[in-house]
């Protein structure tokens, strides 16, 4: 198994052609993954299981939300699709957590399910570099030299073998899975669709480490049979910025008729429901294998953990506009499906609803994360890139945002180039990807804002003036949407120039203008730009006295403010970035012999040896690596220097 000599004993078998990259899954990492590897020139074949399943929502009709927001946002300026496709096929959009600081603003939208998958479907197929195929890949390729692995090629379950010369594994919940519904349990993938058999034996007879991993899905109920009268409406909000910078810079606006969700709670009778049957359920009788996420646990979950709290909050969601499914968003759970009905009715407003599909759990494989490097590129076979829940992580965001620095890097492999590697100090990418790699997980990781130390720098609105240049250099920003960048960034330093020297005298209409705001009196002159320092006073108040004021775009208006008001925060956030690139620029080579550094503590030697970290910075981060191990390194690091000046000059002399 493994290499090409392998198939003569196989009759059912033929060569189906040489692409530069394969791509093994299409849902969201695989589709941001195909794109980039296209965008790049390489030629690209794209696997799926189910031609009429691409970038499926099985889980969640709705993409953003707290600090996956930031992600897709981060995804478009690099010049991924996720935003863009998000922003055409929302059926309501909403900024969450405005009451808060800029800093955790997160964009979410509630996509039409069906329409969503139906234009990434059209937009693939109609790019030249990328052929789409319907076929399960259950084996890989590789040589062997020297003790190194390196991909070759994929097999389909129907014998069509493909030499590549990198893959891209994207393989989402779909690896031997299982649902699980109370007794019941299926050979299956989510909603119903087949799984695939095959790969992970593959991937582990190479050596790559496997863990399994579960995640949930909740009901969907038949809209007719709802009284939504009894809900807590929430509509959507029309002011709300697109994902895609692009589209922002087109003028895009949200639909107006946007469709509204609701909220409710459950009651006691839920509660009784559920405690009454805890003896069928899966996750507490051993059934389930799989370790769950923490952060989003199903029903049955929330009541054992959290005893102290009499009720949990569960938000109604339309699945599409042309489409009656509504989905019960924090209602996942994995019992029986008769208890489910009687869940259901206990809930206000669902005392009639009619299920459409059950909730289940499902299992599935996916890699130990810590197994890849900093560009989601295995260490055991090289070539081979894994990004999205393979490597543990939870969400479409989280999926898309390592597909695409995943397909970015297997194309600048096959192109001879160095990977891109987004530090925590760059991107809320990096710190997904940093977090994964270097920390890796024992179950299924989610994006939070609290996870990034720079999130007043890595705000929702900055993504562009953060990751635009980058996208460019890389290759995946046309010279159009660059010089609409340059524009929008020249705008911004104009105006914040222009209200720092704008000075304006005392004057009754100032003084209206501050006392409406809640502000203090002025006694002398003030400058534009140190009134909008003041909380309670935003650009928008000030355009009575501001005669000058030339006419900018919304985005531009925001970035301003924001970057004046936070001024002095940037500013300590900056100090505390170029401390962090001191550790981050101090390269590691993969050749160190850890075990052989006096001083470092045995634990340190084990885990250094085991995770080959890429700077000093990563080394840090690892578990079981302590402050006096990393002194210990910086020593070791200073001597190496050294030795090399000392050994330089003598070759010289």
């Amino acid at each position: 198994m493994g290499s090409w000599e392998s198939l003569k004993e196989n009759p059912f078998w033929y060569e189906a052609g040489s692409f530069d990259v394969a791509v093994i899954g299409a849902g969201h990492a695989g589709c941001e993954a195909a794109f980039a590897c296209a965008h790049l020139g390489l030629s690209t074949v794209l696997f799926t299981l189910h031609l009429d399943q691409l970038a499926n929502l099985p889980c969640n009709p709705s993409i953003g939300g707290t600090a996956k927001g930031q992600l897709v946002r981060e995804i478009d300026a690099l010049g991924g699709v996720m935003g863009e496709m998000a922003d055409i096929s929302a059926i309501q959009t909403r900024m969450l957590n405005r009451s808060k600081g800029p800093a955790v603003f997160s964009p979410r939208a509630q996509m039409d399910r069906a329409a969503y998958s139906r234009r990434m479907k059209e937009r693939i197929e109609k790019e030249e570099d990328i052929s789409l195929v319907q076929g399960e890949i259950v084996e890989l390729f590789w040589n062997e030299e020297d003790g190194k692995k390196t991909i070759d090629g994929v097999r389909t379950r129907s014998g069509a073998c493909y030499h590549v010369k990198a893959a891209v594994v994207c393989s989402g919940t779909y690896m031997e899975a299982r649902t699980i519904r109370g007794e019941v349990i299926l050979e299956s993938g989510p909603d119903g669709l087949s799984r695939s058999v095959g790969l992970s034996k593959s991937m582990a007879e190479a050596g790559i480490p496997m863990q399994r991993f579960k995640t949930g899905t909740p009901v969907r109920v038949n809209a007719r049979t709802v009284d939504t009268s009894v809900m807590e409406i929430q509509p959507g909000e029309p002011d709300m910025p697109p994902f895609s910078f692009k589209k922002e810079m087109e003028g895009f606006t949200p639909r107006e008729d946007q469709i509204p969700c609701y909220a409710i709670w459950t009651t006691p009778e839920t509660r009784r429901i559920i405690t009454d049957n805890m003896d069928r359920s899966p996750l507490y009788s051993g059934v389930i294998e799989g370790t769950g996420p923490r952060y989003c646990p199903s029903i049955e979950d929330k009541f054992m953990r959290f005893k102290e709290k009499s009720r949990h909050q569960i938000f109604v969601e339309p699945m599409g506009e042309n489409t009656q499914e509504l989905y019960l968003q924090g209602f996942s759970t994995s019992l029986p499906e008769d208890v489910q009905v009687q869940m259901v009715h206990s809930l206000p407003g669902l005392e009639k609803a009619h299920i459409q599909r059950a909730a289940y759990a499902i299992e599935y494989d996916c890699i130990d994360p810590t197994s890849m490097d900093l560009s989601l590129e295995s260490t055991i076979l090289r070539g081979l890139f894994t990004a999205g829940q393979i490597n543990g992580s939870s969400g479409y965001e989280e999926a898309a945002a390592q597909g695409l620095m995943a397909g970015i890097n297997a194309a600048r492999k096959v192109l001879g180039k160095e990977p891109v590697i987004l530090d925590r100090s760059t991107a809320y990418i990096g710190v997904l990807v940093d977090d994964l790699v270097t920390k890796g997980t024992k179950e299924p990781y989610r994006m939070m804002t609290s996870r990034a130390e720079y999130r007043i720098f890595l705000r929702q609105d900055n993504a562009d003036m953060r990751l635009t240049e980058l996208g460019k250099e890389i290759g995946l920003i046309d010279d159009e949407r660059y010089a609409a960048f340059e524009a929008k960034k020249k705008a911004i330093e104009d105006e914040k120039a222009r209200l720092r020297s704008t000075h304006l005298p005392p004057s009754p209409e100032l003084h209206a203008i501050l006392e409406k705001c809640g502000s203090t009196l002025t006694q002398s002159g003030i400058s534009l730009a140190e009134l909008i320092k003041r909380p309670e006073i935003h650009y928008v108040d000030l355009a009575p006295v501001d005669e000058k004021r030339p006419e900018l775009s919304s985005d531009v208006v925001f970035a301003v403010e924001v970057d004046i008001k936070y001024e002095g925060y940037l500013a300590l956030e900056e100090e505390r970035i170029r401390k962090f690139a001191t550790l981050e620029k101090k390269k590691l080579s993969p050749d160190i012999p850890y075990d052989q550094i006096t001083g470092l503590r045995l634990e340190a030697r084990s885990k250094l040896m085991e995770r080959k970290p890429m700077s000093l910075g990563q080394a840090s981060r690892i578990s079981g690596v302590s402050p006096a191990d990393i002194a210990v390194l910086l020593v070791y690091l200073d001597a190496q220097k050294r030795q090399a000046r000392e050994a330089g000059e003598e070759q010289h002399g």
